[in-house]
């Protein structure tokens, strides 16, 4: 063993040991402040940071697709004027609205003054001040807000009394006319559009959950891929539940061609041969990872390696507005926990004899011990077992059989005493408690047949 010398401090290895510690502990530090800031952040900021990964589905239901070079959109978009204006945010929606009413206001208020412009009423001598016998197009104008005040009271019938139309301006009182019937187009096209956007059923699947990851697990001897959905809304059910699953993911063809494959799996509970499901709790979706599914060679440690997104749509109507909605979301491989199970939800408790659903255990799991390996790897363990049972008990059963049959081929045989100790079988003491019960039985018989000769005689 080497001792440190005064060489070692001079050539700076002393330090360089210590920095290399120093860096270490404060990785060390690192790790650990980054694991304790990982267990208190929220579920919001989980789901962030999940939106961030590749993905086609956000967590939150929105697709992460642009469209872009597509030729006359714009036009395209303002020939479909009403969904164009449901689709935008509620920003455009109050700025159209206000945009429709104050220009409307102006607009006809611009009208009324140079009408009276043209027709003199706003000369000096003709103004309401100058108390002349001067009967204008419209009382009480003396100037631009006089008109818009009355575009305004016209518009919405307010009529407060003291402007008015007269029959001095036949042109004044046509566009009275036009503006009353423009300002219930403007305001039916308005309340529509808010009261469509306020009801739309797209903000009826915020109020619908899924788990942040789902999880594998063997159920009833069957490997399994298990989603739990929820409706946070207890007093308002959700008709005609329709569920489905899709897994997608990048293929490349034989010709070298790339597509995105979308293949449908199976789930339970099966929404194609019901027409809904009594979705009145939450509700874990099992897909079973049998030889027709495209997990079907999918083991533990491939299972990271992995590139595929499975998506989960789901599609219901309304019971209040009887509207249909959508929700969706979507699952990478990492978001995947083999071997957990989701926690007990439903509590029934006696003393208000209802059941109750604990919606703070709704994303939780546990781990549970189940084999790393495919379904596939687990079908084939499973029938090698299953072929080796049935070949046990066959050769069991030929055994029985064989036995049976010597049972009755030695029932037909005579029976002959025998010495050998046995269930159906003679033993010593027998043999000769029966020669002894003949010789009694011989001697009885000649002595019944000396007494009868001598009655005889």
């Amino acid at each position: 063993m080497r001792l440190m010398s005064d060489s070692d401090s001079d050539l700076g290895i002393i330090p360089n040991i210590r920095m290399k510690n120093n860096k270490q502990l404060h990785k060390f530090k690192k790790d650990a402040d980054t694991d304790e800031e990982s267990l208190y952040e929220t579920t919001h900021q989980k789901v962030k940071k999940m939106n961030k990964k590749k993905r086609v589905v956000l967590k939150d239901g929105l697709t992460n697709v642009t469209y872009k070079n597509i030729s006359k959109k714009r036009r395209r978009y303002i020939s479909d004027l009403y969904t164009t204006l449901l689709d935008s945010s509620w920003t455009y929606c109050v700025l159209i609205f206000l945009i429709s009413f104050y220009g409307s206001w102006i607009l006809f208020a611009g009208i009324y003054y140079l009408i009276c412009f043209l027709h003199g009423d706003l000369m000096e001598e003709h103004l309401p001040s100058a108390k002349s016998d001067w009967v204008p197009c419209i009382l009480e104008t003396d100037g631009f807000a006089a008109c818009f005040l009355f575009s305004l009271e016209t518009q919405h019938t307010i009529g407060y009394g003291t402007r008015q139309t007269s029959t001095e301006c036949p042109d004044a009182m046509f566009v009275v006319t036009v503006q009353s019937v423009l300002g219930c187009i403007i305001q039916a096209f308005m309340l529509g559009l808010v009261f469509s956007k306020m009801s739309q059923p797209r903000n009826r699947s915020k109020t619908i959950i899924f788990s942040n990851q789902a999880v594998i697990t063997i159920r009833n001897k069957k490997l399994c891929l298990i989603i739990r959905i929820g409706d946070l809304r207890d007093d308002n059910f959700i008709l005609g539940t329709q569920i489905s699953a899709k897994l997608l993911r990048r293929r490349i063809s034989l010709e070298g061609e790339v597509y995105q494959e979308m293949h449908n799996i199976t789930i339970n509970p099966e929404t194609t041969s019901e027409s809904c499901i009594f979705f009145v709790w939450p509700l874990d979706i099992v897909h079973v990872i049998d030889e027709k599914s495209p997990l079907y060679d999918m083991t533990e440690a491939n299972l990271t390696r992995e590139h595929f997104e499975l998506l989960l749509v789901m599609e219901g109507t309304n019971e209040t507005s009887n509207k249909t909605f959508q929700a969706r979301t979507s699952y990478l491989p990492n978001e995947i926990l083999w071997g957990h199970r989701f926690e007990q939800l439903q509590l029934y408790r006696q003393d208000n004899n209802k059941f109750e659903i604990n919606f703070s255990a709704f994303h939780s799991t546990y781990e549970v011990d189940i084999p790393p390996h495919s379904a596939r790897q687990l079908d084939q363990t499973e029938r090698t077992r299953e072929s080796g049972r049935k070949q046990m008990e066959n050769s069991i059963r030929e055994m029985m059989e064989k036995d049976r049959v010597n049972i009755n081929n030695h029932s037909k045989t005579p029976k002959r005493p025998s010495f050998i100790m046995g269930e159906d079988r003679l033993t010593i003491a027998s043999v000769s408690r029966a020669n002894s019960n003949a010789k009694m039985k011989m001697s009885n018989n000649c002595l019944f047949d000396s007494s009868a000769s001598t009655a005889t005689a």
